[in-house]
């Protein structure tokens, strides 16, 4: 229920139209049939093809509203609910065996909750100035790859979670989750 209830209910709703509000509506009138079918997917692994269509929503660059070319255009994809309360789940999951096995590099930054790109920017000037102030020079080079997690690779992630000794139904999550790509 705390998944469904944190979708923003003004969000536009997925091509079935079916909004985050009528989808908590759905869960209070029938939450045993809801949770069975999540329940169910996690258990067999399968993320219904259904729940992975969006309707997508071209939106003109400022600047470049005139041009046709396609790279152009910002897309926005509008995923179905029900297929976004499993993503949730599953990204959950995940995320809860990374954290409990501390995985993750200190200084990852980008695909860990409260290390967004200001976090970095933060962590870069608490080195930097200390250094600038000792009269040092720093010499800093950034990354930044375009359209990398629409690149990953699935079997080099489930190979890592294996190594990881992870529990048996985060592989079957990294399979759900390789079909649901956002664009």
């Amino acid at each position: 229920m705390q998944i469904i209830e944190g979708f923003n209910p003004r969000k536009a709703p997925g091509p079935d139209g079916i909004t985050s509000e009528i989808f908590i509506l759905v869960f209070k009138s029938i939450p045993n049939t809801v949770t069975s079918i999540y329940n169910e997917c996690l258990k067999r692994g399968c993320f219904p093809q259904d729940w992975k269509k969006a309707k997508i929503i071209p939106i003109a660059k400022p600047g470049k509203e005139d041009n046709l070319d396609p790279s152009r255009y910002s897309t926005i994809s509008l995923f179905k609910i029900g297929g976004m309360v499993l993503e949730t789940l599953l990204i959950n999951r995940i995320m809860h065996h990374v954290y409990n096995i501390e995985f993750l590099n200190d200084n990852q930054y980008g695909c860990a909750p409260q290390k967004g790109t200001t976090v970095a920017a933060m962590a870069a000037k608490q080195f930097i100035e200390p250094e600038l102030e000792r009269g040092r020079v720093i010499i800093m080079a950034s990354l930044d790859v375009k359209g990398a997690l629409d690149s990953i690779w699935w079997p080099a992630i489930l190979k890592g979670l294996r190594r990881q000794m992870s529990p048996k139904s985060l592989p079957t999550c990294t399979r759900l989750l390789q079909g649901q790509k956002r664009s």
